[in-house]
């Protein structure tokens, strides 16, 4: 069954099939402007719901083949946060169908990812928040081998850590990169969001929502941080800034700031050089050669 708009109806008829929904069918729009799935919104004279397809590639650059079976990891991870106060920042899950690679949400309702942060939005008064709950991810204690996400990691990894770096950047650069790419593919106890940047945050009416945990697995805390402090450096704070948001990570648990450094680093080339670009503003200067020097820095510094 596949997912679209065109196929809207179906969709909603399955949908009611599987408690999902209970309305008749008015409308149906894609939602969101993710890279990696096909979505849907699906509206009735009563309720609607959020709808996730994972594609045998990546859905907004279909030429990369992508893990099919990624909707399995984001199925878990919402699976494993049950019960969690995790869960409440989260859409609440409502179901999987493996078979047609579908996962079910709660509609949020009107809201925006964080990406505008980029263009000058304050997201100073969320890092708190958003802290906190990658602290408290961070601790949960997982056993299922569904997080060890194979596939996803090396598909990642190519993207991250090998291809921008091909034709960018000096050896050493490159070198440096390739050690925290193998660092990356380090299998760990410590389950991570594996994307975690603004656009996996969305503004809503009731706060700040975390989405898309398919890059999700156990690995090192650092790559997850170095993430968000790479999309802080992209929003416009100054490295002591940075380095007080990760502060919110303690005093519970502990991490290498250096190596969570490096990490941002590459995450701040791989946006420059590599095909996964941001919604940076157009006329922003020389500022890509001080954040390029920025993360030249922190990577050789691992």
């Amino acid at each position: 069954m596949e997912l679209s708009i065109a196929n809207a109806k179906t969709v909603a008829e399955f949908s009611r099939d599987q408690g999902w929904l209970q309305g008749g069918f008015i409308s149906a729009e894609i939602a969101g402007e993710g890279n990696m799935n096909h979505t849907l919104r699906v509206v009735t004279d009563v309720d609607s719901i959020v709808l996730k397809q994972s594609v045998p590639y990546v859905a907004k650059y279909p030429d990369i083949p992508a893990p099919i079976n990624r909707d399995r990891v984001e199925a878990a991870f919402y699976q494993a946060l049950v019960g969690t106060p995790l869960a409440t920042v989260m859409p609440t899950f409502l179901g999987h169908v493996p078979e047609y690679h579908l996962t079910a949400f709660e509609d949020l309702g009107p809201a925006s990812d964080c990406t505008d942060a980029y263009s000058g939005a304050a997201i100073s008064p969320d890092i708190p928040q958003l802290m906190s709950w990658l602290r408290d991810l961070h601790q949960l204690h997982i056993t299922t081998e569904v997080f060890t996400n194979r596939d996803m990691r090396t598909l990642n990894h190519a993207y991250i850590f090998k291809i921008p770096f091909e034709d960018h950047g000096s050896i050493d650069i490159a070198q440096r990169a390739k050690d925290l790419g193998n660092l990356y593919l380090s299998d760990g106890d410590t389950l991570l969001h594996g994307d975690y940047y603004p656009g996996s945050w969305l503004r809503t009416t009731d706060g700040i929502r975390i989405i898309d945990p398919e890059f999700a697995f156990t690995g090192m805390a650092e790559f997850d941080l170095g993430v968000f402090a790479a999309h802080l450096a992209f929003a416009g704070l100054e490295d002591a800034a940075i380095r007080d948001a990760l502060g919110h990570y303690h005093p519970t648990n502990s991490f290498d700031l250096r190596l969570a450094l490096g990490f941002a680093g590459v995450e701040v080339l791989r946006r420059l050089w590599g095909i996964a670009t941001l919604p940076l503003p157009e006329n922003r200067g020389d500022q890509d050669l001080i954040w390029i020097d920025w993360a030249t820095a922190h990577v050789l510094d691992v």
